[in-house]
């Protein structure tokens, strides 16, 4: 049985795409009797510093509490160092590198180097890391171009979860060697297309966004929006799950449903009962949440961004709409004004997410693609 080491700045229960993308990496492998081990940071105090799951083998390294929602910071103290002698004699056969800009990519490079483990690097982005500060995004803009010419003298792989990610690379000076895409669990529409989240009686048009409630997201623009169309639409609401820098502000917005982080069970069963999954993204990898949203059969309006538009073909199984209120409205108004196109485009978007973008198809591909330390 093979070992692989997945680094990344942050796992479960923290949640966003690189998560749940590495969580349904981890569980498809190892049902292929794979090995799974992920290295990442221990973002709250109360998680252990290594725990057995059922699918992988997680170990968490200290880190500094400044930015640790953001950008974690590893404390490289006596901790640290026992979780990596750990490590050291945990046999790995290959390590898959999570990100560029994460400094958990520059130990896994480092760890890899050292032990001469054959590793990779799996971008999951499409434009700089921002914190909507000019001062400091130019300065972090440096320091992401610096950390990343560090990550190129350590790893010689380079994958993309999208054609996206892939071009994004390029602005590195890093030619890519492939793609393993973002996927989903095609059964899963069966487990979850009876279930409900939201105990309702009415019957109004639902519009969901689930993701992290960050301002690059387009969340704000899209709560301008509905508020807009409350004026002319009565029979329309709009459902936020997820968490993030703008939970507060979001949560006593008063037009809107704001239900939270959510588990991914209760996720899947929202997105089975909703009709409409808005995301008005400023830039995206391979989204995830576009990806279960069309699983379950909802119709999407997004940005064309990223790995978006790998997955939609404008108004034959989704809608693009542009980063800004009046297109958001525009692209809203269109579908719930046609529900006949609600359907249409949902279907859609189903049948072509599981052509295309399944786990099983995934693992695949980077099982095939990574390269394994040379038996003894």
């Amino acid at each position: 049985m093979k070992t692989i080491a997945i680094f990344q700045g942050y796992f479960l229960p923290h949640i966003g795409g690189i998560e749940r993308y590495t969580y349904n990496l981890a569980k498809t492998l190892n049902s292929k009797e794979y090995r799974i081990i992920i290295v990442t940071t221990k973002h709250k105090k109360e998680l252990k510093q290594k725990e057995e799951l059922e699918y992988a083998t997680v170990y968490r390294l200290p880190i500094y509490k400044t930015f640790s929602s953001r950008y974690p910071i590893i404390k490289k103290d006596i901790n640290y160092k026992k979780t990596i002698k750990e490590l050291e004699e945990e046999n790995i056969d290959s390590i898959i590198l999570n990100t560029r800009f994460q400094l958990t990519t520059l130990v896994g490079a480092k760890f890899a180097r050292k032990n001469k483990i054959p590793c990779c690097v799996i971008e999951h982005g499409s434009s700089h890391f921002t914190v909507y500060n000019k001062i400091l995004d130019f300065f972090g803009h440096i320091y992401e171009h610096l950390l990343t010419n560090k990550i190129k003298k350590l790893v010689k792989n380079f994958y993309g979860v999208s054609n996206a990610c892939i071009e994004w690379l390029k602005h590195y000076k890093i030619n890519a060697n492939g793609i393993f895409y973002n996927a989903i669990d095609g059964q899963e529409y069966d487990t979850y297309k009876d279930e409900i989240y939201i105990k309702s009686a009415d019957k109004k048009i639902k519009l969901l966004y689930a993701g992290r409630l960050l301002k690059d997201k387009g969340i704000l623009l899209l709560i301008e929006a509905f508020k807009e169309l409350l004026k002319k639409h009565e029979n329309i609401e709009l459902i936020i799950a997820g968490e993030g820098p703008l939970k507060e502000q979001i949560s006593k917005e008063k037009n809107i449903i704001y239900v939270g982080n959510l588990s991914h069970d209760e996720i899947m069963a929202l997105y089975n009962q909703c009709d409409i999954f808005i995301n008005p993204s400023y830039s995206e990898g391979m989204p995830t949440s576009i990806l279960e949203a069309g699983l379950m059969k909802c119709a999407i309006i997004a940005t064309p961004v990223g790995g978006t538009v790998e997955i939609i073909e404008d108004e034959k199984n989704g809608i693009f709409c542009d980063v800004t209120i009046d297109s958001i409205i525009e692209k809203i108004e269109l579908l719930i004004n046609n529900k006949q196109l609600i359907k249409t485009t949902a279907e859609n978007v189903h049948n072509s997410i599981l052509e295309k973008f399944t786990w099983r198809s995934t693992a695949r591909n980077i099982t095939n693609n990574i390269d394994y330390k040379e038996e003894k």
